[in-house]
């Protein structure tokens, strides 16, 4: 079963956990909620894993089935695995938002039909994007793990936002939250 979490109570935590992976300039830039158009959603993945496509479109039917609005913030209550669910995340480039996390997500949601979806938007001084970006409707699905090559177009590396390797954007909010509670900061 899900449980929504209110945005305001894990904004601070993905703002922390997005400046800390990246200071510079995640750390001047703010993180707001909102309401998108998915065809509006672009993405540095040109090509997905279909087995994250099908956990994302397993989730999707998770938060129908509890009623809430694919995908605010939530918690999962009783059930295996990581206890909280965070929103896609995007960066505004003008009137583009690109896709730090959530590809999959938002490619489900696009799939299933859904029109417009809710997200936090990274907004401030950032840089372009760090590669060639797409439209949802344009990324292919491959059953195997792809060469970077393949997956993202004309990747500029050292502009890429790493959103860390465990867990990606939710571990590391997870990461974050447990040096807030321990008072590590």
């Amino acid at each position: 079963m899900l449980e929504r979490v209110a945005p305001e109570t894990v904004r601070p935590v993905i703002a922390s956990a997005l400046a800390r992976m990246w200071p510079v300039p995640y750390a001047g830039a703010s993180l707001t909620w909102h309401e998108v158009e998915i065809s509006g959603v672009r993405s540095l993945v040109h090509v997905a894993r279909s087995q994250r496509l099908h956990a994302a479109g397993r989730l999707l039917g998770r938060y129908r089935a509890g009623r809430l609005d694919p995908y605010v913030p939530a918690r999962s209550v009783g059930e295996p695995g990581p206890s909280l669910i965070i929103p896609p995340v995007a960066e505004r480039h003008g009137d583009r938002l690109v896709l730090v996390d959530g590809v999959h997500r938002s490619l489900a949601a696009y799939r299933a039909g859904m029109r417009s979806l809710r997200m936090f938007v990274v907004s401030g001084d950032l840089p372009g994007p760090p590669g060639d970006v797409c439209e949802l409707a344009a990324i292919g699905v491959s059953v195997t793990h792809r060469e970077p090559g393949v997956m993202f177009r004309n990747l500029r590396e050292e502009d890429f936002r790493r959103v860390g390797d465990k867990g990606g954007l939710e571990g590391a909010v997870r990461r974050e939250m447990g040096l807030l509670t321990d008072g590590e900061r």
